[in-house]
């Protein structure tokens, strides 16, 4: 007859079953997070410092790089300072979403941060921990709170006047505005000092470089405060062009090796123009293009998938002359397999 095992070895045993199946729960899990975060562009945005009262907005965006279809069940923030919100709550394969968090500067000063997470109910379950910071400041105040243009085409060129307020110190004063793109002029148009308090009346102009499409941005106004030195002013806007590039997307879907897919890009204005280059900086993307103008352009692609699997992520460029140069973007999208 066979001797059962001692009753220690059991416990023993029992012990590393429950240990190890701890660490494929856990390992699981890890891997779900690390799935969905890598759809997301950042995972983190610094608002910098801040006026008062004024309009802060960033979006994370995310790209489903997957097959299946997602669904965000829910998203939240650890602090009231930021208030987020799904722009999109599904998301088909290679379709763009996004995340707005709105800094709440109207009911908060000084530091404040939050972890905005995002959770996933579908195709699997997973949750993205999104990370916003910044600095209040109460002495300053923006009006109007930020520079909204609303639509515009490349060819008119607003101009916006603002006023920047700063109570406290009569020695302050604002001493360059810069941005990251050179898409604007700005001038000071006046100084005004009372007691305990200093004024600006400005402008700027968007000039005619911005790329076609959304205009998130920030103008950087730099004063002689050492402590505070520099408060960001959105600048947001939805820049239209003479000539449209249609489709918006090039979405390929799920292919094979060594595919060949044909498509077609169509260029329309209410003036001839003509195409100055075609690219994309995938390297196995051709165009076919005529050198004269025209009102409307129909040009074929062809998409060729490679040898390998892989996912493609990339862009079209269209550089066209309609009274100058104007620069159209059309992403593309593909998974080989």
């Amino acid at each position: 007859m066979q001797t059962p095992p001692p009753k220690s070895n059991c416990k023993s045993i029992l012990t590393c079953l429950l240990v190890f199946l701890f660490f494929q729960v856990f390992t699981g899990t890890l891997d779900a997070q690390e799935w969905a975060k890598k759809m997301f562009a950042t995972l983190e945005h610094d608002f910098g410092t801040v006026a008062k009262d004024s309009m802060q907005e960033f979006r994370f965006e995310f790209t489903n790089l997957y097959k299946e279809e997602l669904h965000i069940s829910a998203v939240r923030a650890s602090c009231g300072c930021t208030i987020p919100t799904a722009e999109q709550d599904i998301v088909k394969t290679f379709e763009k979403g996004t995340i707005l968090a709105t800094y709440n500067t109207k009911a908060f000063a000084g530091a404040r941060g939050a972890t905005v997470t995002v959770t996933f109910d579908k195709p699997y379950f997973a949750e993205v921990q999104l990370q916003v910071n910044g600095f209040i400041r109460t002495d300053l105040a923006f009006s109007p709170a930020s520079l909204a243009f609303g639509e515009f085409s490349l060819t008119d060129k607003p101009r916006m006047e603002f006023n920047v307020s700063h109570a406290g110190n009569t020695d302050w004063m604002i001493t360059d505005v810069r941005s990251k793109n050179a898409y604007y002029e700005v001038e000071i148009i006046e100084r005004t000092q009372l007691v305990n308090q200093v004024g600006y009346k400005m402008a700027v102009q968007l000039k005619g470089n911005i790329p076609v499409g959304y205009l998130q941005d920030d103008l950087i106004i730099v004063t002689n405060d050492v402590a505070n030195q520099e408060i960001k002013l959105p600048v947001s806007g939805k820049v239209s062009a003479p000539v449209t590039l249609s489709p918006s997307s090039l979405l390929l879907g799920i292919t094979s090796p060594e595919t060949e897919i044909n498509k077609r890009l169509i260029l329309r204005a209410d003036e001839p123009f003509t195409i100055e280059s075609l690219t994309c900086d995938y390297p196995g993307v051709t165009f076919r293009t005529g050198s004269e103008a025209k009102k409307i352009h129909i040009v074929p692609v062809t998409f060729n998938a490679g040898l390998s699997p892989q996912k493609i992520q990339a862009t079209i460029t269209a550089k066209v002359n309609l009274n100058g140069e104007i620069i159209l973007k059309c992403p593309l999208s593909a998974t080989v397999e």
